[in-house]
């Protein structure tokens, strides 16, 4: 799936909107059927402690690199 922005500048203010609309739509239809491919973030509540330096290279690595 590409993911860069696309040049739309013939597009209307109220074409745009449904498009958002529908891609939001896609998205969470999406993210609803299938729940085990989301990300899960993991947490401490604050005041608590701090994630170690492994924990976060784990996370951010395939959010941001895959």
């Amino acid at each position: 799936m590409d993911r860069r922005p696309r040049k739309r500048n013939d597009e209307t203010w109220e074409e745009l909107r449904a498009r958002i609309i529908a891609e939001t739509s896609t998205y969470l239809t999406e993210a609803l059927q299938h729940p085990e491919l989301a990300v899960r973030i993991p947490m401490i509540p604050a005041g608590t402690g701090r994630f170690p330096p492994s924990l976060t290279q784990s996370f951010w690595a395939p959010v941001l690199f895959d």
